[in-house]
């Protein structure tokens, strides 16, 4: 991994590399133990739709059931998703 310091890219160290991946895998944790289900959900939701394309899919699911059918899934994945984290960092702080 690269970084710019003091006007020039340089090769990080292997403890840098270990201590920014540490300093991630904890605010990881933090987030995780922290966050309310249904904003978590909502969140990953939002990666892929938002808001007002969540609702014309919605409003027109009769219309465009393949598109309806795979925002549906993708909810359902965003759900599974959050449930497994959220089961995985609070288990590590139990």
């Amino acid at each position: 991994m690269r970084i710019y310091e003091n006007g020039t890219y340089r090769d990080m160290t292997a403890q840098e590399i270990a201590a920014r991946e540490a300093q991630q895998e904890a605010a990881e944790r933090e987030y995780w133990c922290a966050v309310v289900y249904d904003e978590a959900v909502n969140a990953q939701i939002r990666k892929r739709y938002s808001e007002s394309q969540e609702f014309a899919l919605l409003r027109q699911r009769n219309e465009k059931p393949t598109e309806y059918e795979a925002y549906y899934a993708y909810c359902e994945e965003c759900k599974v998703y959050v449930k497994d984290r959220m089961a995985r960092y609070q288990e590590v702080e139990a």
